[in-house]
């Protein structure tokens, strides 16, 4: 792929890791084919995305995303708790990690509620494509 291409991806995405929000100069961002190359994918600006090193190696099967993890401190009354467990199971990227005894979401869609939360008339989609 051309320098051009790559400094477009880099302009569209304005110059963050698209799932976890990484951004320069903190990171290495790399340009990322959707569908790969070796399975026919192109160099078209629509297959391609931008990822920090360790969203692209998780993309390849090679990693972990970032994630954040949250676990219950014990002091929860009942309804905090069922709030706290109802959050979790609607959140369709969170997931129990039995051996680790918390939730996990991907960093990208932590940082999505947060800031729905925090702006009721946001509505941008979650890293799995899904929509509020």
């Amino acid at each position: 792929m051309n320098q051009e291409t790559r400094e477009t991806v880099h302009e569209r995405d304005r110059g963050q890791c698209v799932n976890c929000r990484a951004s320069d100069p903190d990171v290495t961002l790399d340009v990322h084919h959707i569908v790969p190359r070796g399975q026919g994918g192109s160099d078209r600006l629509s297959n391609l995305a931008l990822l920090c090193h360790q969203c692209h190696d998780a993309a390849h099967g090679e990693g972990t995303a970032p994630t954040i993890q949250f676990s219950s401190t014990g002091n929860m009354n009942t309804d905090s708790f069922e709030t706290f467990l109802q959050f979790f199971t609607v959140l369709p990227t969170a997931r129990f990690d039995p051996k680790a005894k918390a939730w996990q979401i991907p960093k990208a869609d932590f940082e999505q509620v947060v800031a729905t939360v925090s702006d009721p008339e946001k509505s941008a989609p979650l890293a799995d494509g899904g929509g509020r």
